[in-house]
C-alpha cells in the first residue's frame, strides 16, 4: 500500500510539474484517495478551476468599513486564534481573511453574519497557505459551485435532504418527522461549512479531497445520508429530550476519523447510485451562479408528499443496460382511464378501492408486491425494485393516489416516488419526442385495454416482443457488487435486503 502511495504521489507530482494538469488527470492517478498535504493546493485550485485566475481584489480600494466589520474582524481574530499561526505571519493573514470576506460581501452585495458559517468554511483553505487572491478565487468557487442557495432554517436544499432521507430510510426519517426535527435544525452547519464546522482540520482535508474531486454538487447529500444512516440504530433508541436529540445528531460528524473517508465515500457512492436522477435534475438550479436558478421554482419541497421522477427519466431507465435505477410504475388512475391508455409496463392499483373496498385494495397491494417481485426475477422490463406511481396529473383527480402513496410510505417501503406531471405529462412527453413508431425506442410505450385491474402480463409480453430484449441486473449481483458487510464506520450493509417483498 505504501509502495502504490508513493507511486501515486509521485505520478501526480510529475502531472502537476508538468503543467496544463486537468482535474480528470488527477481523478486517475489519486482515485478519489487522500491528496498528499505538499500538493492539496495545487489539485483543489485545479478541481475549483482557479488556476491562471487574475486578483479580483487588485481595483478594490482596500476599505474594511461595513456595518458589521466589527464583528468580521472578530469572527477572523478568532480564527487566527485557533489556528496557532505564528506571531509574526498573524497581522498579515488576519487582513487577508478579513478583506477576502470583506470584498464578497461587497461584491456581491451580502450582509455578513456570523451565522453563515463562511469562517468555518475558510478554515481549511488558510491551512493552505495561499494568497490572497488564490484564497479569494477558492472561496468565491466553493461558495458558488458547492453551497447551496438558501442554505437556512427552513430552506429549499433541507427539504430536498428530507425527501432523500425518506426515499432511502423512510423509517428513520418517519421517526425524526415524528419528534418535529427537521434537517436544518442538525444539519444547517453540515451543509453550510461542507463539515468543517464539526470535523478536524484533518478530517475536512481528507472530505474535501474526496469530494472536489468527484466535482458533483450533490454529492454532499449523499455523505450527509450517510452520516445519519451510520447513526440510525442510536437515532431509533434514544429516549432522551428533543433537544438533547439534535446535539447528538448536530455533532455526529465530529466522530468521523480519516480513516473512516474510504468508507464514508463508497457507500455515499452506493446510495448514489441508487437514487433518481431526477434528484439532480430537477433541483439544480440550487447551485451555482446561472439565472436559472434566480427564477422561483414552482414546487414547493416542503410540501412535496415524496421524491419526484420525471416522465423521462422513467422511460430511460427500463431501457438501459447493467446496474442502475430501474422503475416499477404503478399507475393509479381509475380503471376506466388505465383501460382507455396507459405506459404498457405499468401495474394497475386502483386507488378509489384504499377507501371503496379495502379488502380488495390490500389484496391488489399484495398482488402489486408479488409481480414486483416476479418482474424482478425474470429480468422483464417491467421490472424494477424503485416503485413509482403514476396519477393522472389532475391535482384534484389524484387525491385517492396521494393516499396510497401515503399507506406505501406509513409501511416504510423505501425506494416510493411519484411520476412529476402524472399520465398527462407523459403524453406530452411523447408527443414532444415525436412518437411515431418502435425504431425510436417508445413507440410501443402506451397500450390500451379491456383486461382486469393487473393487466400488466400481456402488455408487457408486447413490449418485450417489439422493442427491447435484455435482462435487469438481478437482486443477487447487487449483492455481490456490495464490498463490505460492515466497514469502518459501523454502518451494517442492508442494501442487499431491499427487497419488494419486504412490506407488511
Amino acid at each position: 500500500v505504501n509502495l502504490s502511495l508513493t507511486k501515486r504521489e509521485k505520478d501526480l507530482a510529475e502531472a502537476l510539474e508538468e503543467g496544463g494538469c486537468d482535474l480528470e488527470t488527477v481523478r486517475n492517478i489519486i482515485q478519489g484517495r487522500q491528496l498528499p498535504a505538499d500538493l492539496r493546493a495545487k489539485v483543489w485550485k485545479i478541481a475549483l478551476n482557479v488556476v491562471g485566475k487574475g486578483d479580483s481584489l487588485a481595483s478594490w480600494d482596500g476599505c474594511l468599513d461595513l456595518p458589521e466589520q466589527n464583528i468580521i474582524h472578530k469572527d477572523c481574530q478568532e480564527l487566527i486564534d485557533r489556528l496557532s499561526v505564528p506571531e509574526d505571519e498573524q497581522s498579515v493573514l488576519l487582513l487577508d481573511i478579513e478583506s477576502v470576506i470583506t470584498f464578497y460581501c461587497k461584491s456581491r452585495n451580502v450582509k455578513y453574519s456570523s451565522c453563515l458559517g463562511w469562517i468555518h468554511l475558510l478554515r481549511p483553505l488558510v491551512h493552505l497557505r495561499l494568497p490572497r487572491s488564490d484564497l479569494y478565487n477558492c472561496f468565491y468557487a466553493i461558495m458558488n459551485k458547492y453551497i447551496p442557495r438558501d442554505c437556512f432554517l427552513k430552506g429549499r436544499p433541507f427539504h430536498l435532504f428530507r425527501l432523500l432521507l425518506q426515499y432511502h430510510e423512510p423509517e428513520l426519517c418517519s421517526f425524526l418527522d415524528t419528534k418535529k426535527m427537521t434537517p436544518d435544525s442538525y444539519a444547517l452547519n453540515w451543509l453550510g461549512s461542507l463539515f468543517s464546522y464539526y470535523c478536524s482540520t484533518e478530517v475536512t482535508q481528507a472530505i474535501w479531497d474526496g469530494y472536489l474531486q468527484q466535482a458533483d454538487p450533490f454529492f454532499i447529500y449523499f455523505l450527509m445520508l450517510i452520516i445519519l444512516v451510520n447513526a440510525k440504530d442510536v437515532i431509533l433508541a434514544q429516549e432522551s429530550e428533543k433537544e438533547e436529540m439534535l446535539k447528538f445528531l448536530e455533532t455526529s460528524p465530529a466522530n468521523l476519523e480519516v480513516e473512516d473517508i474510504e468508507d464514508l465515500f463508497s457507500l455515499a457512492q452506493y446510495y448514489c447510485s441508487k437514487t433518481p436522477a431526477s434528484f439532480r435534475k430537477d433541483n439544480h438550479s440550487l447551485f451555482g451562479s446561472s439565472l436559472l436558478g434566480l427564477k422561483d421554482d414552482d414546487t414547493d419541497l416542503s410540501q412535496a408528499l415524496c421524491l419526484a421522477v420525471s416522465v423521462s427519466e422513467i422511460l430511460q431507465a427500463n431501457q438501459q443496460q447493467g446496474e442502475g435505477v430501474r422503475f416499477f410504475v404503478v399507475d393509479c388512475r381509475p380503471a376506466e382511464q388505465y383501460n382507455a391508455g396507459h405506459l404498457s409496463t405499468a401495474f394497475h392499483l386502483d386507488s378509489d378501492l384504499m377507501l371503496q373496498n379495502p379488502s380488495e385494495f390490500a389484496q391488489s397491494v399484495k398482488s402489486l408486491l408479488e409481480a414486483q417481485k416476479q418482474s424482478i426475477e425474470s429480468g422483464s422490463i417491467a421490472g424494477g425494485e424503485h416503485l413509482c406511481f403514476m396519477g393522472s396529473g389532475r391535482e384534484e383527480e389524484d387525491m385517492y393516489m396521494n393516499m396510497v402513496l401515503a399507506h406505501f410510505l406509513q409501511k416504510n417501503k423505501e425506494y416510493v416516488s411519484i411520476a412529476k406531471g402524472g399520465f398527462m405529462a407523459l403524453q406530452q412527453h411523447l408527443a414532444d419526442i415525436n412518437v411515431e413508431g418502435p425504431e425510436n425506442g417508445y413507440g410501443h410505450w402506451i397500450a390500451s385495454t379491456s383486461g382486469s385491474r393487473s393487466s400488466i402480463n400481456s402488455s408487457v409480453d408486447v413490449i418485450l416482443s417489439c422493442v427491447f430484449n435484455f435482462r435487469l441486473c438481478s437482486a443477487s449481483s447487487w449483492r455481490k457488487s456490495l464490498p463490505i458487510e460492515r466497514n469502518s464506520l459501523g454502518v451494517q450493509q442492508s442494501m442487499s435486503s431491499h427487497s419488494p417483498t419486504e412490506y407488511k
